[in-house]
């Protein structure tokens, strides 16, 4: 999928579950339904080392969420939200509210411009 010249893979369309642990003494989320497609920007990396994450919705609404991750540098992970609408961002905030260090939201130009720190 191909957006503003951005290449996207859906790992985990709408509506799929990803299991992230056995128990909460693992990590404090179990696993996550995803409400929007969720999948990784090609040539960006994030900084666990892999592709950018991003969360690709239904609506006019850009931003970044950063999560926390104890096994990379720093704590934390940014995932992207690619036009997403009010309810799809409570959905989410709902399945990862455990790790949830910062929301951010802003306008698709602002979008872009912070993509560009994470362009490989």
């Amino acid at each position: 999928m191909t957006i503003s010249d951005l290449e996207l893979v859906i790992e985990n369309p709408s509506g799929s579950y990803k299991k992230f642990a056995d128990n909460l003494d693992e990590y404090p989320i179990l696993g996550v339904t995803y409400p929007t497609h969720y999948g990784y920007i090609k040539g960006y990396i994030g900084e666990d080392g892999h592709d950018l994450d991003v969360f690709i919705g239904n609506g006019d609404t850009y931003g970044t969420m950063k999560v926390r991750r104890d096994e990379i540098e720093g704590g934390l992970e940014t995932k992207f939200f690619l036009g997403i609408n009010i309810y799809e961002l409570d959905k989410i905030k709902g399945q990862f509210d455990p790790v949830i260090e910062e929301i951010r939201t802003f306008d698709q130009g602002r979008f872009f411009q912070a993509l560009q720190a994470y362009k490989s």
